[in-house]
């Protein structure tokens, strides 16, 4: 390993040279004096290049420097500069403001025709556009039952850029291209491979581990069988804490990790000498290529060792030795660290009812009207049926739910209350038939707002969303409203009609999940108006779950089981490699959507739930996330959130899916 006596920082990677920067900088400076540029691409041609010369020192993949060195072994000083700027600009695909690769390769291919035939020249760039370029997601979705499936092994995806790098030579001596796409093939994986070594241990602009270019390393071990669940845990929630870096470093560092890569740099790094080996030799370029990538295979063998003996002795070391305070509460994702969360969340709820900061205030007016109405009787709904749900929350949450049914007047069942421009709709009678359900109260008052929903039933038995007609007549003198098809309200009307009384409504529940079983593709549930994706997936699973109790009385029951696995399948292999399933929302409803099946993956619950554990706030709360669709001001559309009934969601699917993991199996009631 080569050492910078100025800044002290450990050179990765072999043949870097200061001077190779003002090699490239005079290319780059002819071509945007020639006019052959934009004046844009000044900024990031001068990053590209500051990259590709190993910037900072040592750490990044040195492109423009081997370029140099290679072409200097190919008797082509002269292409040295072109031919490094040609191989930097295939390589910038991450540089913010670089032109896409189409743009970039003809760039490229424009500087090397400037040393080699013209034709050759476009044929080299159209073979390169058949391989993958270096592009790995930061946080790649991974299924817990494969793990070797996660997106980001290497030498698939950025091969492009190593070819590039080795043909481009190549090309500018008049050789064969051939054999030097052959050994570039063979030395990607061990190449990315190393890159994301340095990553791991010695970039300090990676603190948080989420560098893109670790997801190949991370793939490497997740395609052990013992290996995988361990990291998977440790890779959940957050990493850019002390003590998390110090965990999943740890970790890596252990006998088991080193010896799985260093088997897989051992095989790669074998095949790329076998390449180097058949590489012909007859003319001086072509033994200057060759000797150069045998050198290159032995120095990526020496820096495999650096980091072998780094990890063997931060293995020796132990979890000491990092500084910073231990873990406070133990393992990696212990159930009372779990319980505590929960806790948190629930006290939170608790001291802030009645909730108005979720309320939904339309100080402009609803759609231009002169009246400023305010609804807050559907999300205290939300909120309390989400605490009935989660069980013992040291309130008695019924006499809550009891009382403010009895707020609610006869036959006005409205989400603004008094406000009469928008009429009863069927997403504010399922959650209050559900809270009828849950207390025993105000059943009385309730048949009077089912009355307003079957004034509206068409004769097909399916129910609308909106509910412009009641017993009496019109319920409002207003326009009509959209969405009156919505698949997730009807979902959650289904669900309040369950709860209040499956056997007088049979006819109604049929038809109207015969609607939403017709409006369910391979992709999910259409025609969801109000309600994002994987609310409305969740709010399928929570039908489903009451439709099957209805047992020998459900005539819909197989169709329903088949989309529900569909869903199920769908939305847990979504799960990501930090634990999540998107945002916290989404997570609480795929955990809670776990918590239904007969037997979810315990490392996936917990992995869920260590995610979203990690992203609550310090109060308990979870920050607020756009739930439904809502008219803001000056007739614009957009959506209603709040922070209680985010929390007040989230906890649900927390206590779920954790009552399920101390549960060991047992399907939740």
């Amino acid at each position: 390993m080569t050492l910078f006596p100025a800044s002290g920082a450990t050179a990765v990677w072999p043949w870097l040279d200061p001077d190779d920067k003002l090699v490239c900088e005079r290319s780059w400076a002819a071509l945007l004096s020639a006019g052959a540029l934009q004046r844009g691409d000044a900024s990031w041609g001068a990053l590209a290049i500051e990259r590709g010369v190993g910037a900072p020192a040592g750490r990044g993949i040195p492109w423009a420097s081997w370029a140099v060195r290679l072409c200097g072994r190919v008797s082509a000083p002269a292409a040295a500069g072109d031919a490094a700027v040609a191989v930097v600009a295939m390589a910038s695909g991450g540089i913010e403001g670089a032109p896409d690769a189409l743009a970039r390769g003809a760039l490229a291919a424009r500087l090397l025709a400037r040393h080699a035939d013209e034709a050759r020249a476009r044929l080299w760039l159209l073979d390169l556009a058949e391989l993958e370029e270096a592009s790995w997601h930061r946080n790649p979705a991974i299924a817990v039952a494969r793990p070797d499936a996660v997106a980001g092994r290497a030498g698939a995806a950025g091969s492009r850029e190593v070819v590039a790098l080795w043909t481009a030579p190549a090309l500018v001596a008049g050789d064969d291209l051939a054999p030097a796409r052959r050994f570039a093939e063979a030395v990607a994986e061990p190449l990315w491979l190393l890159d994301g070594l340095v990553r791991l241990w010695l970039d300090p602009a990676a603190p948080d581990l989420e560098a893109p270019t670790l997801t190949p390393l991370l793939a490497l071990w997740l395609r052990g069988a013992d290996l995988a669940p361990p990291l998977l845990r440790a890779l959940s929630g957050e990493r850019a804490s002390p003590v998390r870096r110090r965990e999943i470093r740890s970790l890596l560092a252990t006998r088991p990790y080193r010896a799985a890569l260093a088997e897989r740099m051992r095989d790669t790094l074998a095949s790329a000498r076998e390449a180097a080996a058949s590489s012909p030799r007859a003319r001086p370029t072509e033994r200057g290529l060759a000797e150069a990538q045998r050198e290159l295979v032995d120095a990526l063998g020496e820096r495999l060792r650096f980091f072998d003996g780094l990890m063997s002795f931060r293995d020796l070391l132990g979890a000491g030795a990092a500084p910073g305070p231990a873990r406070p509460r133990g393992d990696l994702a212990p159930r009372e660290e779990a319980g505590a969360d929960l806790e948190a969340a629930v006290a939170f709820l608790v001291d802030a009812a009645p909730w108005s900061e979720s309320w939904e205030v339309q100080r402009f007016g609803v759609l231009g009207s002169r009246e400023q109405p305010v609804g807050h009787w559907f999300v205290r709904a939300t909120i309390l049926n989400a605490l009935i749900e989660i069980g013992d929350v040291g309130r008695d949450v019924r006499a809550d739910a009891a009382a403010l049914l009895d707020e609610i007047p006869a036959g006005e069942l409205r989400y603004f209350g008094a406000f009469r421009d928008l009429p009863p709709d069927a997403d504010d009678l399922s959650i209050m038939l559900q809270l009828v359900a849950e207390t025993g109260a105000a059943r009385g008052r309730a048949e009077t707002w089912v009355e307003v929903m079957l004034a509206n039933v068409g004769e097909d038995g399916v129910v609308p969303t909106w509910f412009y007609r009641g017993p009496a007549g019109p319920t409002t003198p207003g326009a009509a409203w959209a969405g009156d098809d919505c698949a997730a309200v009807r979902l959650n009307l289904l669900a309040g009609l369950l709860s209040f009384d499956a056997a007088r409504f049979a006819r109604l529940i049929d038809a109207n999940a015969r609607r939403v079983l017709d409006a369910a593709s391979e992709g999910g549930i259409d025609g969801a108006c109000f309600y994002d994706a994987a609310y409305t997936d969740l709010a399928f699973l929570r039908f489903a779950r009451l439709y099957r109790e209805r047992g020998g009385e459900a005539p819909w029951a197989a169709e329903v089981a088949a989309v529900e696995a569909a869903i199920l399948s769908r939305m847990l292999g979504a799960q990501r490699l930090d634990g999540g399933f998107g945002t916290p929302l989404c997570t609480a409803a795929c955990l809670e959507g776990a918590a239904m099946m007969a037997s979810p993956d315990p490392l996936l619950v917990e992995r869920g739930l260590r995610y979203l554990g990690e992203r609550q706030l310090v109060d308990g709360s979870w920050p607020a996330e756009p739930l439904y669709r809502v008219p803001m001001k000056h007739g614009r559309e957009g959506h209603h959130l709040g922070r209680a009934l985010t929390t007040a969601l989230c906890a649900r699917g927390f206590a779920a899916a954790w009552s399920r993991l101390r549960r060991g199996g047992e399907r939740r009631a």
